[in-house]
């Protein structure tokens, strides 16, 4: 039975992630800010208060009816940038950690 279950995970890892939003593309710090629409200097509550607009008119069960509009972010898109600029202030806040 424990065999069957390592096949099985193997497979399913070998086959890749189930969903576009956590597939192996990673956008630039430049590219994630375009996304977002925001400038270099821009606050982690800034970074926050924009994903929170941008997850409310772009995600799928919030637009079910309406069309996706040509160069409008989709919330993957959004979901990605967002992820890539948290990475990026956590690294920014570790590496001023350990300076200190």
């Amino acid at each position: 039975m424990l065999a069957r279950r390592t096949v099985v995970w193997r497979l399913a890892a070998a086959a890749g992630p189930r969903c576009r939003a956590h597939s192996s593309t990673r956008l630039s710090v430049d590219a994630s800010l375009a996304v977002m629409g925001l400038s270099h200097g821009a606050s982690p509550t800034e970074v926050k208060l924009r994903f929170y607009e941008l997850a409310k008119l772009t995600h799928p069960d919030a637009v079910r009816d309406a069309p996706p509009t040509a160069g409008q972010p989709t919330f993957v898109e959004v979901l990605s940038a967002f992820e890539v600029l948290v990475a990026e202030e956590a690294a920014a806040a570790a590496s001023a950690g350990a300076t200190a």
